[in-house]
């Protein structure tokens, strides 16, 4: 099987052939992405493709011309739920939790005996909190550490930044508009740290942090923190999810 995770800045693929991965692919999106990920799904023997996606309207529309070109109607894409392989959504409205966060979320608890911190570090910086007994608490989201403000709000587009809900939170958002923090005299990475220091106590101060993402290396340095890195966090969820 083929696992899609098609996130703001880069498309990145796994192949997995009896429980093992066999191969892997990434690109970012400039001119001919399409053009660079199609040999490597040709190539592949897959009969089965599982998607997760955040991609614009435009950019989805181009992919899924290339999925079905490949794979016709076996196609499976993730959205966000209330609950799933023992983990329970903090969002009201569930489907609302993005879909890259709520599999990492998945991927952790498969990891983690205890409870954990979850920091995905790209365009966006999310933190979320997932207890032990797979409750997840809610979290952050702040700009990435060379997002812009303007590329941020582009990321967030369906929002609106005039709610009253989006400001500097101190408690776990359990939606997108309480959970995005922009409302801060400092960078996003001494908030992320001065959020994972006040929200340790509700794991009862012995939280693993995992961290994800592009700029992964960069915030396990200026956090200054224990943590682990694990790159494939999202392709843990799907791969629970998909073996189902």
């Amino acid at each position: 099987m083929i696992l899609l995770d098609c996130g703001n800045s880069s498309l990145k693929a796994q192949l997995h052939c009896g429980g093992k991965l066999q191969a892997s692919f990434a690109t970012s999106y400039r001119n001919g992405w399409e053009q660079r990920l199609q040999p490597w799904l040709q190539e592949s023997s897959a009969t089965q493709c599982y998607l997760a996606s955040v991609l614009d309207a435009e950019r989805q529309a181009r992919l899924d011309a290339c999925l079905r070109d490949r794979f016709g109607d076996a196609i499976t894409r993730f959205r966000s739920s209330a609950s799933a392989a023992g983990v329970t959504s903090a969002y009201a409205r569930p489907e609302r939790l993005g879909v890259d966060r709520w599999l990492a979320l998945i991927g952790a608890a498969d990891m983690v005996e205890g409870g954990c911190m979850i920091v995905d570090a790209g365009s966006a910086i999310t933190l979320d909190l997932l207890r032990a007994d797979g409750s997840h608490l809610g979290g952050a989201i702040l700009p990435g550490i060379n997002t812009s403000m303007e590329r941020f709000r582009q990321i967030f587009s369906y929002i609106d930044f005039d709610e009253p809900a989006i400001c500097s939170n101190d408690e776990p958002g359990s939606s997108t508009e309480t959970a995005i923090q922009i409302d801060y005299p400092h960078r996003s990475i001494d908030r992320l740290r001065e959020l994972v220091t006040r929200w340790n106590p509700y794991l009862d101060n012995t939280a693993t942090i995992l961290l994800a993402g592009g700029d992964a290396a960069r915030v396990q340095t200026e956090l200054g923190l224990a943590s682990r890195i694990v790159p494939d966090l999202v392709f843990r969820g799907m791969f629970r999810l998909a073996a189902q």
